[in-house]
């Protein structure tokens, strides 16, 4: 089966000619205030990787300076370029699919729906905050299917890009044609409108629904609405703010909280700096990413917290974060 996201990979794919198009890009939306910062902090960041010198210097002269401030990071994807959001889902996503780099956030949520399946009377739902290209449901349907799990669920990614909406459209072609995954996009969603996608699971078996809105609209859901909630490689992307709310709002919606995320590492810089130099965006995203990521010391208090972290991977490091439900959100 064709697959779009193998696009990037290519031989012809040509570096420099995408550096001059995002420069570009970068340079139409500068004249929005809200973006000024963030345009000049990767227009830097593209210039400088225009040769193998100049990147060399932007990590040893302004990559600290950028960790010290990781607040006011923000990466080419995260910026409303929907071309390059694209491009840098589809090539994530190979990266996801053919690297065991989802592998600790897939088994434990593999795990509790399992557990879900022993209890539960209606069908499981459960809710992945920023699921970008849906790389890891997919990664968890089959797992499911493979060990033939019989029972109904409902999968809802939410994430506000149309660029993810896409991406995952494509994922899920080969399990939607076969009948094996129902698939449906909805820009809302309350109490009524997931009484109604239960009802429908419940008949229908795996349920896979793309949600085209902002996580945080669903605080208006009852306490508790789903079952399981979990984000990959999200928490990196959100302000410290951002961050203690999607906190409240996940303790808010169901009783457990799975999370995975990398770990901060100079050796992860270097090891992206060497295999992602050919595909700049990904390589933006990688990079500034790993800017904002904790570090084992953070980690290390947060499960003084409550957080139960564990912590893997040898040269490209992740911890996989689990919280259950608690009175106080505090971190």
């Amino acid at each position: 089966m064709a697959i779009s996201y193998l696009v990037p990979y290519r031989r012809t794919h040509n570096p420099w000619a995408e550096i001059k198009e995002i420069l570009a890009d970068l340079k139409n939306l500068a004249s929005q205030p809200d973006y000024v910062e963030a345009v000049k902090l990767n227009t830097e960041f593209f210039r400088a990787t225009r040769s193998p010198i100049s990147y060399l210097c932007w990590l040893v002269f302004k990559a600290p300076k950028l960790r010290r401030n990781r607040a006011k990071v923000t990466e080419l994807a995260d910026l409303p370029l929907p071309r390059w959001q694209k491009a840098v889902l589809e090539t994530l996503s190979f990266f996801e699919e053919w690297m065991p780099t989802l592998l600790p956030i897939k088994n434990r949520v593999v795990r509790e729906l399992e557990k879900l399946k022993e209890s539960k009377q209606e069908p499981i739902v459960v809710a992945s905050l920023g699921c970008g290209g849906m790389e890891l449901e997919r990664q968890i349907i089959y797992q499911l299917i493979r060990k033939r799990f019989c029972f109904p669920a409902v999968f809802i990614g939410v994430d506000y890009s149309a660029a993810s909406l896409e991406v995952a459209t494509s994922k899920f072609q080969n399990l939607t044609s076969k009948g094996l995954v129902h698939m449906q996009t909805i820009t809302h969603l309350g109490n009524n409108e997931l009484a109604k996608l239960k009802a429908q699971a419940a008949s229908q078996g795996f349920m896979v629904v793309s949600l085209r809105n902002d996580a945080f609209a669903l605080k208006e859901l009852a306490e508790n609405s789903f079952d399981l909630v979990y984000h990959a490689r999200l928490r990196h992307h959100l302000t410290s703010e951002e961050a203690r709310k999607l906190d409240e709002l996940a303790n808010h919606l169901a009783p457990n909280l799975v999370e995975l995320d990398d770990i901060f590492s100079v050796r992860a810089i270097i090891i992206m700096s060497i295999f992602m130099w050919r595909f700049p965006a990904i390589l933006n995203g990688g990079i500034l990413s790993c800017l904002r990521d904790y570090s084992k010391r953070e980690l290390r208090l947060k499960r003084e917290n409550g957080w139960q972290v564990d912590m893997s991977g040898r040269h490209l490091e992740c911890y996989l974060g689990v919280r259950e439900k608690i009175n106080s959100t505090e971190i």
